[in-house]
């Protein structure tokens, strides 16, 4: 049966940073919490390992191997509190994700989003975009397969352009957008010395533009969500990317504005070059004034806290400050296993009385003139004469008007981990708290499966004008297809078809661990009953893709 949401409706969303295979301890923070929870969205480093052969399949060095949690969920031991959903991260059991390329439950209750996803949450529309930035693999096709080598275990979690085309192609309004790894460039539109006092090993990255996904900050400013969530680095950090035209920009100094611009330029050469490979089917292109502050001489960003989450407080603790790479730059030695790692009570008494209800409530920020671009900004709001300080976030043609992100850790003590979202939903499809397929995003799927290349190699693709203008034909038929052949049977709800395709370990013991050995591929019936669904080939399973 089919439920309504009312106009006044919220769902109440919990983010989490960093897994680490550690989900008890995760849904065990979550009893803390004084709010009811619809959600749980995990940033990555997931780790569904069912069993020790799927570790083997995991880039992460020896001395950090260790089974987690997660093959007890997987098993039906335990099951899952609350529905969960993630994306991919660098340390992966990627044999077992790829089974999931378009999404699927990895266990009871626990749900994968796939390489890139749509999916819908009782009427908010939730993006994802798995893996993470790495330029020599981008332009490959998904080649990679088990028994995988040191660099295919590795290569396999870089994101692919085929997957971001597919996502540039989403015209319509997205809520949230959650990826590994941040959009590149974003650090600039928050408190950016505050975090290098926490992590200053990011500083030569900042400096050199290495940080971060360029195809990530190009689907911020194609999309503009409500939100973008990351995690990848370790730390909480906030910032508000304000988009053009629909709303006045950010102020940022001229030294800033040059480093962004540059950063931003290899964005738009890198992703949307105007004669590319990546040109946007729908004609909408990503400009760097679209993401630009303008520049105001001893300004510093017009950007703050992100205040419209439920504040968990959680001290954050810092790592180890040394350059890493972008695959290690999650495993440097910080744990501390003596301490429950544990998410501090937080009452809704204890919380402002604007985040629990008004959502789209953000104050104005007015910033002091510096000279010194180092220096930090003191944050003073601007008061209307009312005594308030408000504005609203719209939303625009295409999308909100500004982007709230949000960066936050790995589940350790004292760290800042969790984070309580409120989002206002006006309508949705399906049972309240079901989560289904979305019909735009089916659509591009099936309207771009042909183009997936298996192959290293992937070739160019929607080089030209007419390249461009079939793609959009064949989305808008496929839309077509979609209303008549999904969305009008009743089949948008995703079905709890979940399935044992691997063998799964009874303890956690490394002792029980059989060399290095790994796994041969699984069919996954959930991603064939998909492909059905959508009459596609199922070309992940090596049977029929190859």
């Amino acid at each position: 049966m089919f439920s309504g949401l009312s106009r006044e409706s919220m769902v109440n969303i919990v983010f989490e940073g960093c897994c680490h295979g550690e989900l008890d301890k995760i849904y065990k923070s979550l009893q803390k919490l004084s709010v009811p929870i619809d959600l749980l969205i995990i940033g990555g480093d997931f780790q569904a390992a069912r069993n020790w052969r799927d570790l083997n399949c995991m880039a992460v060095p020896a001395k950090y191997q260790r089974l987690g949690d997660f093959h007890a969920y997987y098993s039906g031991k335990k099951v899952a509190p609350i529905t969960t959903i993630f994306v991919g991260g660098n340390h992966e059991a990627s044999n077992y994700l790829w089974e999931l390329y378009y999404g699927g439950w990895v266990a009871p209750n626990i749900y994968y989003i796939g390489a890139g996803n749509i999916l819908n949450f009782d009427g908010v529309r939730i993006g994802g975009l798995s893996g993470i930035w790495k330029e020599g693999d981008y332009y490959k096709g998904h080649f990679e397969r088990v028994p995988y080598t040191e660099g295919t275990k590795r290569s396999i979690y870089h994101i692919r352009q085929y997957d971001v085309l597919k996502l540039y192609q989403v015209s319509e309004q997205v809520e949230i957008m959650v990826s590994h790894d941040w959009p590149a460039g974003v650090e600039h539109f928050g408190r950016l010395n505050e975090l290098l006092t926490k992590k200053k090993f990011l500083k030569s990255d900042i400096d050199s533009k290495a940080l971060g996904s360029p195809p990530a900050m190009s689907l911020l400013g194609r999309i503009r969500p409500r939100h973008w969530l990351s995690a990848h680095l370790h730390v909480k950090y906030a910032a508000i990317v304000k988009h053009k035209p629909t709303c006045q920009p950010t102020s940022v100094s001229t030294d800033q504005a040059t480093q962004m611009t540059e950063c931003f330029r290899q964005i738009s050469t890198t992703v949307i070059s105007n004669d590319g490979p990546a040109g946007n089917a729908r004609g909408v292109r990503i400009g760097l004034d679209d993401l630009m502050p303008t520049t105001v001489d001893g300004a510093v960003p017009n950007t703050y806290a992100n205040e419209d989450e439920i504040e968990i407080d959680i001290f954050s603790g810092q790592d180890a400050s040394r350059s890493l790479s972008p695959d290690d730059k999650n495993l440097v030695e910080d744990r501390d296993d003596n301490q429950d790692n544990l998410a501090t009570d937080i009452p809704v008494q204890s919380v402002t009385k604007s985040l629990v209800g008004q959502i789209d409530a953000l104050p104005e920020i007015r910033v002091n003139a510096i000279s010194d671009r180092t220096a930090s900004a003191r944050l003073v709001p601007i008061e209307d004469e009312a005594g308030t300080s408000s504005t609203e976030n719209t939303k625009g043609d295409t999308g909100f008007t500004e982007t709230r992100f949000l960066a936050l850790d790995k589940c350790l003590p004292r760290r800042e981990f969790l984070q309580v979202i409120q989002v206002p939903t006006q309508e949705h499809i399906g049972t309240t708290h079901q989560l289904c397929y979305d019909p735009e995003w089916l659509a591009i799927t099936k309207a771009m499966s042909p183009y997936m290349s298996l192959d290293e190699r992937q070739p160019q693709l929607f080089a030209t004008a007419t390249e461009r203008e079939a793609l959009e034909e064949s989305i808008r038929k496929a839309r077509e297809w979609v209303q008549k052949n999904v969305v009008e049977v009743g089949k948008l709800e995703i079905p709890s078809n979940f399935v044992h395709t691997a063998p799964f370990s009874q303890s956690a013991d490394s002792s029980m661990r059989t060399g290095n050995l790994q796994p041969t591929e699984y069919n996954n019936t959930q991603t064939q009953d998909f492909c059905d669904m959508l009459g596609i080939p199922n070309r992940i399973w090596r049977d029929q893709g190859q």
